[in-house]
């Protein structure tokens, strides 16, 4: 597994200021198996671009969502970046912000390392990971697959301890981690699309049409200011939210 594509836009294109949450990586290890992490901070959160980099950091190279310890490392990593200096010169509300926690999506896909051909894909939250075949149809939709369903609130991995402790719990795991393993061979010449909410609520919508599909796709495949004018074009029609942008193409 490859990483063919990706592009990315902030909220707000040309605002230096405005940070990117969306984070991810796609590392092939040295027996070819190929992982992908992908990550969106809520930014609603505090400081949810560093929960985000630290969660993809933590997984890039191996382990699973049900390895709990390498999520609560994510959360020290995190928490390192304010040790009691640093909070002691916020005010207030940003350290009322700061404990209420920073939050953020995970998609985790990962190639099976027996059957090459078998995807293994996690997922918390609303970032999607979609099958597309070489005429643009749209074969499969995870963990999110119809538009309307991105308005209600996303489960995601929160880092305070009621947070995490709510995602490992058996009573509540069900409602934050979906799995799906994804036979490629039942999906010839296909491609994976990973991508951040506003683009994947986009991908639902136009699962049906091939030809928007491949509009996109070509975006994505051409260069970053072709992609940042596809964004904006969908986000003046009032056909994408307006949100960090994210997308990751991944040849099997």
């Amino acid at each position: 597994m490859k990483l063919v594509w990706h592009k990315t836009t902030t909220k707000i294109f040309g605002d230096r200021l405005v940070k990117n949450e969306d984070v991810y990586s796609c590392v092939k290890q040295s027996n070819n198996i190929g992982r992908f992490v992908m990550c969106d901070g809520a930014t609603s959160s505090y400081s949810a671009r560093v929960w985000a980099k630290a969660l993809v950091s933590n997984f890039a190279n191996n382990g699973d969502l049900s390895d709990r310890e390498r999520v609560y490392a994510a959360a020290r990593k995190y928490e390192a970046q304010y040790p009691p200096t640093a909070l002691a010169g916020m005010d207030y509300c940003t350290i009322e912000a700061f404990k209420r926690g920073s939050s953020a999506t995970l998609l985790l896909v990962v190639q099976d390392e027996v059957k090459p051909n078998l995807i293994h894909v996690t997922a918390v939250g609303d970032t999607c990971c979609f099958v597309v075949d070489d005429e643009y149809r749209v074969l499969k939709c995870f963990p999110v697959s119809e538009p309307q369903d991105f308005s209600t609130s996303a489960y995601l991995i929160t880092v305070t301890f009621e947070g995490l402790k709510q995602l490992f719990d058996e009573k509540t795991c069900g409602y934050y981690w979906k799995r799906m393993d994804l036979d490629m061979n039942a999906y010839p010449r296909s491609k994976l699309i990973c991508a951040t909410d506003a683009v994947s609520q986009w991908i639902t919508a136009n699962k049906n049409r091939p030809e928007s599909i491949c509009r996109f796709l070509r975006a994505v495949a051409s260069k970053r200011s072709d992609f940042v004018r596809f964004i904006v074009n969908e986000r003046e029609k009032k056909m994408m939210p307006v949100d960090d942008s994210s997308v990751a193409i991944l040849e099997v």
